[in-house]
């Protein structure tokens, strides 16, 4: 007489046990403890559109400088010209204070638009400093102005790509 152990009751209660502990997992699985999830807060970037904004803000800025410049002829319109040139100059102050934060490459931009620009200004404020009767006028405004594009190219360091080569 051969014994059969797959029909014992003892082999059955092990089926048994097992298919409650695998229909526990699956519901552990499905129904378990909730799942976490985790949003993440996505913050809009503001350089590029500060980048834009700040690059329009200069060049107005000196395009308005050059104009004012451009129409000192004497001591009277020196005198004329001096509350748009102080204007200007808190224009440029609040330039560089918005472009702290920026990335260096958005500052070598803004370097490269005042490094193009920086010439003509310095032409324009000794033209206007070797008109007689306006350099003891307007100089001490120029000179802040100059400080100002100074502090200005310090704060953006330009620089010159090298080509590999």
């Amino acid at each position: 007489m051969s014994l059969n152990l797959e029909d014992t009751p003892r082999s059955w209660s092990w089926r048994w046990v097992l298919g409650v502990v695998a229909a526990a997992a699956l519901a552990w699985l499905f129904f378990g403890p909730a799942k976490v999830v985790e949003q993440t807060k996505t913050i809009p970037v503001q350089a590029p559109v500060e980048s834009v904004d700040l690059k329009s803000s200069l060049e107005s800025a000196l395009a308005g400088l050059k104009a004012n410049l451009q129409g000192v002829s004497d001591a009277a319109s020196a005198k004329a010209v001096l509350p748009e040139l102080e204007k200007r100059a808190e224009e440029l102050d609040k330039i560089r204070e918005r472009s702290v934060n920026l990335p260096a490459d958005n500052k070598s931009a803004l370097a490269a638009l005042l490094a193009a620009v920086r010439p003509t200004l310095e032409g324009l404020f000794d033209k206007v400093l070797a008109i007689p009767g306006v350099d003891g006028i307007a100089k001490p405004d120029i000179d802040a102005l100059r400080a100002k594009l100074d502090s200005l190219t310090k704060a953006w360091p330009f620089r010159v790509r090298k080509e590999p080569g």
